[in-house]
């Protein structure tokens, strides 16, 4: 899952300038992991719909802030191999020649896109509200 929120480098140099690098990396490191863990919520509203064992729902993590130029935040499922079982009740499947479609179908679709609509916004309000 991919969300890509642009806009937050004239955030950032504003920041620097009024307190410093040091002091801004770790706004903008809290400000991230903040929104992770709003988002790692949602997925797992999300993932709810088509709980059996309650494993999938478990497994969502948050990564550590990823350096790079633009610094980074995943939110997925950790060890096992619950992505493949993500993947078909996200996307359908064909069984004996019939296509079905989980209950759960498009849920993190929606997520993503809410996600991307409000990420902006959410990291702006937690950058100015710890910035004071």
């Amino acid at each position: 899952m991919s969300v890509t929120v642009t806009g937050t480098d004239q955030i950032i140099a504003n920041l620097e300038k009024k307190l410093g690098k040091s002091r801004t990396t770790r706004v903008v490191n809290k400000a991230l992991r903040k929104t992770g863990e709003n988002v790692k919520r949602d997925v797992e509203d999300a993932a709810s719909s088509y709980i059996d064992t309650g494993e999938t729902h478990e497994t969502v993590i948050v990564s550590n802030v990823k350096k790079g130029p633009p610094k980074q935040i995943q939110v997925g499922w950790g060890e096992g191999s619950r992505w493949r079982l993500v993947h078909l009740n996200e996307f359908g499947y064909t069984r004996y020649g019939k296509y079905i479609r989980p209950r759960g179908m498009g849920k993190l679709q929606g997520v993503v896109d809410k996600t991307e609509a409000t990420a902006l916004q959410e990291m702006r309000s937690e950058m100015e509200e710890l910035a004071r």
